[in-house]
């Protein structure tokens, strides 16, 4: 039985497509069946030397999740959302009754389409207190830990050592300009990175390391980190439920920043160091298994949407994922 029309079905695909996703890889389908969509992860798209254990691709589908729920509800309509252990399908959403979307997932779901990613320098750290409250409070939930990072002076000599290894893994940099997309505007088709919206400053401002990323001096890194506003997610456990779920608070932050006229960036390639998690989870005392650091901040300058696949490739061909 259909239970959206197809003007339905568009809103949800269009949510779901202006997702956050690792290099902007998009690794996401839909499958409607009647009341129940599935949301499935496209494991073809792979970043085998950035993302090896496909923990990036499970964020992404954490935050494609979370834009998916607040469509259906946007629609008003209620809904239930189930995360799977294991198998392609990563999430379903079981829609219900009709139901009034609250003010505040109503204007999560209007800030979708405002989300940027910022990968430049903010126009003042200044974010009012009650906003910064308001985004922890936002991606805190069951198993998720929003924190503030303290001991900067630790975070940026772990990052410094992330910049030079990167910067000199050949494998790492092909592969990063492969997703690097030369197509850029407002109404670009693809995938990828678009390249105006890279940075050659230093991490964090920089988001992704290139050959030429400088490596700032470990205090005056850790001075450019004071003058970030910075959260660290973390979760209680390191299991692809948790991956997803982190991801899914991360885009409720997100969106949340976006409603307040913020814009922000997402750093996780240090984190797929080996043992990298491990002495930042130690060094600075957070609460679980970190995996994401989100920066965020009013913008200096606008920034362009990254480029978009085809609503139509968001759903599979008959027989399997494309």
């Amino acid at each position: 039985m259909a239970v959206l029309t197809t003007e339905q079905l568009g809103v949800l695909a269009r949510a779901v497509s202006r997702a956050p996703s690792v290099h902007n890889s998009q690794p996401w389908q839909l499958l409607v069946r009647g009341t129940e969509v599935d949301l499935i992860e496209r494991r073809d798209v792979a970043l085998r030397r950035h993302d090896p254990s496909g923990r990036d691709r499970l964020l992404s589908c954490g935050a494609a999740l979370t834009n998916l729920e607040l469509a259906v509800r946007a629609l008003g309509r209620d809904c239930r959302v189930d995360l799977r252990a294991d198998g392609d399908v990563v999430a379903t959403v079981t829609i219900g009754r009709p139901r009034v979307a609250s003010a505040r997932a109503y204007t999560l779901y209007q800030a979708i389409g405002r989300r940027r990613s910022h990968r430049h320098r903010f126009f003042h750290n200044r974010v009012p207190t009650d906003v910064h409250r308001a985004l922890v409070a936002a991606g805190e939930t069951t198993g998720v830990h929003v924190v503030v990072p303290g001991r900067l002076d630790k975070l940026a000599e772990l990052l410094g050592f992330a910049t030079r290894v990167l910067r000199d893994d050949r494998g790492y940099q092909r592969e990063l300009a492969v997703w690097t997309a030369h197509t850029h505007g407002w109404d670009a088709l693809g995938d990828g990175v678009a390249e105006d919206a890279l940075n050659s400053e230093a991490l964090p401002v920089a988001g992704l390391v290139r050959t030429a990323t400088p490596v700032p001096d470990d205090a005056v890194l850790a001075d450019r980190l004071a003058a970030e506003n910075l959260l660290i997610f973390c979760t209680d456990g390191d299991t692809r439920v948790d991956d997803l779920a982190a991801g899914a608070a991360l885009q409720r932050v997100w969106l949340t920043a976006a409603s307040k006229a913020l814009v922000g960036s997402v750093l996780t390639q240090p984190l797929h160091l080996t043992g990298f998690r491990a002495r930042l989870a130690s060094e600075l005392a957070l609460p679980g298994v970190p995996q994401a650091i989100f920066r965020f901040g009013y913008p200096a300058v606008p920034a362009a949407p990254s480029p978009r696949l085809p609503l139509g490739e968001l759903f599979p061909p008959p027989g399997g994922t494309r």
